[in-house]
């Protein structure tokens, strides 16, 4: 693969990374925010949700390129942001239920995904990785 190919593919699991992730934490926070009822009253704070966003965003933006490049090239690339995404968010719900380990069970969610999908996804022919 030449260089501006391959440039230009990683600068595109950057973007998607960034947004996945950010509206994954987003949604973790504002989703227990509602589910809480005021009993975690912090999460109800806009503020809170916008950082958890940015947050998101920061970790997809490095961890969106590097999972895809290193553990799920054979694997479309809906899968691979929705599957990780969608592992992102269930290790944030559970770190906001707990109120503990905010970055640890959301990187272990994506991790966690990212692993299930590289062993699920069968292999194409052709396709290195």
């Amino acid at each position: 693969m030449e260089i501006k190919r391959i440039a230009a593919v990683t600068g595109g699991l950057v973007v998607a990374g960034a947004v996945a992730g950010g509206i994954a934490s987003a949604l973790a926070v504002a989703g227990v925010g509602l589910v809480s009822r005021g009993s975690m009253g912090v999460y109800h704070d806009p503020d809170t949700v916008v950082i958890g966003g940015i947050m998101g965003a920061m970790a997809g933006a490095v961890l969106g390129p590097l999972a895809a490049w290193l553990l799920m090239r054979h694997v479309p690339l809906g899968v691979a942001i929705g599957g990780t995404m969608l592992g992102t968010l269930a290790g944030g719900i559970v770190a906001l239920l707990m109120e503990q380990h905010f970055i640890a069970l959301p990187l272990a969610g994506f991790a966690i995904a990212a692993l299930a999908i590289r062993l699920v996804v069968p292999r194409r022919a052709g396709v290195a990785g």
